[in-house]
């Protein structure tokens, strides 16, 4: 008989996130240049809970003030740069900080109307390269290029067009498709760049692109069965059959039991709960996994019953972190948790703010 999970410490995620959004705990002080990110995790978090009326109007407003503030455009491009300590020059945006903007806007009910749509798409289609590919800015020579920014690319262009006849205006969808089946290892997870170890994250990218362009996973330039075998054996299971090897290996710890991980014989951590069930999700295959013991790891293992949020692990020394606290959240979500509302895996938002979204 599995352990009845204990209940989600509202009030003190809710603080973790407030404090979150006001002022970092000195070990994250370093990550000040994330803002973006980690707006996005908290605000996503208090629309999960039903909290974000802990601010008063005007303060939500002030939020929005303030992600505008980091929006620049030119006569040919826009979009969104990462820190306002970053110059306010157009090639201080990227796509990842435009993408944490936009879905900050949409979860404090913005309608988007100081963004130019066409100038931030120009800047998407600028940043698809000729393998299909995209980079974090195109305007600089050696950015970040990996599947990461193909979900980023995709994100922004469903937020701001919505309907695929339009995004295949402006990215080469057969290339991209081409480009992410290319990652697709033989254990049937991807990677960020060829070659590399399959990792549960990247999966969710590659399924998450994916699906915004509405890709079907019938066809033949992924595969798909295993792909659906390397993400259900992410879960971390325990029981008589392989009892030998909690017996014999050192690198095992029991309390992962019903957890994720990232690639095969790593430790349980709670955004892979999140990676895993979001990609498994989207392609309706959720109920493969042990929900009951996913619940229990997130709840009695790596909630932090002290300051709200959840830790990385399992290790009670961790401090939680805006990044795992959003991700906990949701994956509580998918998992169908009655005290949180319910998160859309292909914009990765909460419900509410894809409804306004799909309102506008």
């Amino acid at each position: 008989m599995h352990k009845q999970p204990t209940s989600l410490e509202v009030k003190r995620h809710t603080l973790c996130h407030k404090r979150f959004l006001s002022l970092l705990p000195s070990k994250f002080q370093s990550e000040d240049s994330n803002r973006l990110a980690i707006a996005y995790f908290s605000l996503s978090s208090l629309e999960l809970l039903n909290q974000l009326t802990i601010f008063k109007v005007d303060e939500l407003e002030e939020f929005k003030y303030y992600i505008y503030k980091h929006y620049i455009e030119d006569d040919q491009f826009a979009g969104f740069r990462g820190s306002l300590t970053y110059n306010e020059s157009i090639r201080s945006i990227d796509l990842a900080a435009t993408c944490f903007s936009l879905q900050c806007l949409l979860v404090l009910k913005d309608e988007l109307k100081g963004v130019d749509v066409k100038k931030v798409m120009r800047f998407v289609q600028n940043c698809q390269m000729q393998n299909g590919g995209f980079t974090n800015n195109f305007l600089i020579s050696n950015d970040d290029k990996d599947l990461r920014y193909c979900m980023i690319a995709t994100t922004i262009s469903k937020i701001l067009l919505r309907d695929l006849h339009y995004i295949q205006d402006w990215i080469n969808i057969p290339k991209l498709v081409t480009y992410i089946s290319e990652l697709q290892n033989y254990d049937g997870g991807f990677s960020m760049y060829q070659g590399d170890e399959s990792h549960c994250g990247m999966v969710f990218c590659a399924i998450n692109a994916l699906s915004t362009i509405e890709y079907d996973f019938s066809s033949d330039e992924v595969k798909f069965d295993s792909l659906l075998n390397f993400l259900v054996h992410r879960q971390i299971y325990f029981n008589s059959f392989n009892e030998a090897e909690s017996i014999e290996n050192e690198y095992m710890d029991m309390d992962d039991n019903g957890g994720f991980n990232g690639r095969l014989n790593k430790y349980g951590d709670t955004c892979y709960v999140f990676w895993a069930l979001s990609s498994l999700s989207l392609i309706n295959k959720e109920d493969l996994i042990d929900q009951e013991l996913a619940l229990n790891f997130l709840l009695n293992k790596t909630q932090n019953s002290n300051m709200g949020g959840f830790n990385k692990t399992t290790d009670a020394d961790e401090l939680p972190d805006p990044l795992h606290s959003f991700l906990g959240l949701s994956a509580l979500s998918i998992l169908e948790y009655p005290m949180t509302g319910k998160i859309n895996c292909n914009l990765v938002i909460p419900e509410t703010s894809y409804t306004f979204w799909k309102n506008l």
